[in-house]
């Protein structure tokens, strides 16, 4: 990455806003440490050490957007570990606490590979049912140095109540720390992406299940060190601290307060360990407390994304600064064709054979073949219903077709999954729009344009689009649908399918985005599918139009030609009787 690409993506970048909340974080626990009584320094380190177990939940939810039920199963793990370790080893603390993390990173590995071929509720089920098994067969006997009653002991320079919390707090800073880099970096950025769409995910050559993986273990990794440090706070641990049911509350809790950001997790880790003491204190049973969690869990979810802390950030944010208005008055900057362009002929590029596909009796395409030349634009436009967003799926990989074949630069790709499709130099948009809101508008050109050499900065350009810095949930849709279709060109693909970019889009911003899309084949070299229903913008773009009409082609050739066919006209207005 370039030294100036750091001003958008900026994983390192520390703001004004974090050194303040550390420096406030830090102060707060130094006079803690130095001011609390030992009760609620064990109960304060206690709800440290869930606020870290909270960040793993934050991971795997606020992030990659998995619903996961065996979080203090990983906690447990980790806590195993340790024990394990302290009782056959004479190795410190603090060279156990790797092991910790590198045991459940490992396990969640292994039951991440066919879990996280399963979404929602499916996945949380399979997660819970994980959890209840390890609990029986992992668990069930005790953990390591229970009966021999051999503790384990925290460092020397933590071996005091006031030691040991300021350990905690260090560790759930430093966690804490790693976890905003992570976001801010281009992994984390993925994770949003998987969060926001599994199908734009994998058009951009990714693969979900990685995707979710490399959260999946993340998140467990951290759970184990939870787990470590739980273990050296009470010296013994038992199986009952990490039933599935402390897994649940941790969740609920972590969804009420948005344990995605560091004051949502270290929130839910002082409620989670405060409101059961208070009950206990008013004379009434604990079970209130998971009963409390979840309904708030549930309030949070209805509410929308990130739970608490998303919420007061929000306000801040409205509070500290009026909203900047992106200047778009400027005329779109087409790049240099002669730098960028590899036009080598005009030979086909994408070639669609006899594709057929059925939906029971309804017959969606009905032996569909079309040839898109390197360099040009093709447009396939129809009614509604005709099975134009169809053929997109399938020649993208999304749908498998009973017959026919996709051809791309020569080399049949029928048979591949749309990853590697993409890999391969095909491309799509969605009509949906599903760029993930949680990125600026660099980071998601830097991840759609992997590896094209093509600057950010000169796509921001090109398609007029807001600045680098703009976070996504700031732009309008319109705005969101350029920035899809720009992320999906700069890759420099052989060929893009475009499915109705200009849709939502009036007056000078479409005009202007029409400017930047004719540039494309010629800048390029890239062979367009356009799906579009203004046929202005299909006669204004393309050189050959296709026309679908009950998954049928009824008509080919120019615009001009096929506009005025009578078939044509007969599809869009119906035939007199």
């Amino acid at each position: 990455m370039r030294r100036a690409d750091f001003a958008w993506s900026a994983p390192f970048r520390i703001r004004r806003t974090d050194l303040a909340a550390s420096a406030l974080y830090v102060a707060a626990a130094i006079a803690i440490a130095g001011s609390a009584n030992p009760f609620w320094l064990f109960l304060l380190t206690s709800a440290l050490i869930t606020a870290v177990v909270a960040v793993s939940v934050g991971v795997i939810y606020d992030n990659a957007g998995l619903l996961s039920l065996c979080q203090m199963s990983f906690a447990g793990m980790g806590a195993w570990t340790v024990g394990w370790l302290n009782l056959k080893t004479s190795l410190p603390y603090l060279a156990m606490l790797p092991f910790a993390a590198l045991v459940p990173f490992a396990v969640g590995i292994l039951v991440g590979v066919p879990a996280l071929r399963l979404r929602g509720l499916n996945l949380a089920v399979f997660t819970l049912v994980f959890s209840a098994a390890v609990a029986r067969v992992v668990f069930a006997d005790g953990f390591p140095g229970l009966i021999e009653g051999n503790r384990v002991r925290p460092p020397g320079f933590a071996s005091s109540e006031p030691g040991f919390f300021l350990f905690c707090a260090a560790a759930l800073g430093f966690v804490g720390l790693a976890v905003v880099a992570l976001r801010r970096s281009r992994t984390g950025r993925w994770w949003f992406s998987v969060r926001r769409s599994e199908r734009a995910t994998a058009a951009m050559g990714r693969s979900v299940v990685r995707t979710k993986l490399s959260a999946f273990a993340v998140s467990a990794a951290i759970a184990g060190l939870g787990g470590a440090l739980l273990v050296a706070l009470h010296g013994i641990v038992s199986a009952a601290s990490f039933q599935p049911i402390e897994s649940m509350t941790i969740l609920t809790s972590a969804l009420m307060f948005g344990a995605g950001h560091f004051e949502g997790a270290l929130l839910a880790g002082l409620f989670g360990r405060l409101i059961p003491n208070f009950l206990s204190d008013l004379g009434l049973p604990q079970d209130i407390a998971p009963m409390i969690f979840a309904v708030g869990g549930v309030l949070a979810l209805s509410q929308g994304e990130g739970g608490l802390s998303a919420a007061l950030r929000a306000l801040i944010s409205r509070l500290g600064r009026p909203r900047e208005t992106p200047d778009h008055s400027t005329a779109a900057s087409p790049l240099p064709a002669c730098r960028l362009s590899r036009l080598r002929g005009d030979g086909p590029m994408l070639d669609i054979q006899n594709i057929a596909v059925s939906y029971g009796a309804v017959q969606a395409l009905d032996d569909v073949s079309l040839t898109v030349t390197e360099g040009r634009f093709v447009g396939v436009i129809g009614p509604n219903g005709a099975g134009k967003s169809t053929l997109v799926d399938i020649v993208s990989g999304f749908l498998a077709s009973s017959q026919g074949r996709v051809i791309l630069d020569g080399m049949d790709i029928s048979s591949l999954p749309p990853r590697k499709r993409a890999r391969m130099g095909m491309r799509r948009t969605f009509q949906q729009g599903l760029t993930p809101r949680d990125l600026t508008v660099g980071g998601y050109l830097d991840l759609a344009g992997s590896g094209s050499g093509l600057p950010v900065e000169e796509a921001v350009s090109w398609f007029s689009l807001p600045p680098a810095t703009t976070p996504v949930a700031a732009l309008d849709v319109g705005s969101r649908r350029i920035l899809e279709v720009c992320g999906a060109i700069i890759s420099r693909p052989k060929a893009v399918l475009l499915d109705e970019p200009v849709a939502g889009l009036a007056g000078h911003e479409r005009e202007r985005f029409v400017d930047a899309l004719a540039e494309v084949p010629t800048t390029l070299g890239t062979a367009v599918l356009l799906i579009e229903h203004d046929l202005d913008v299909v006669a204004s773009l393309c050189d050959t139009a296709i026309v679908l009409d009950f998954g049928r082609v009824i008509a080919a050739g120019t615009p001009s030609e096929v506009l005025s066919n009578p078939d044509v006209v007969a599809a869009y207005l119906g035939r007199a009787s």
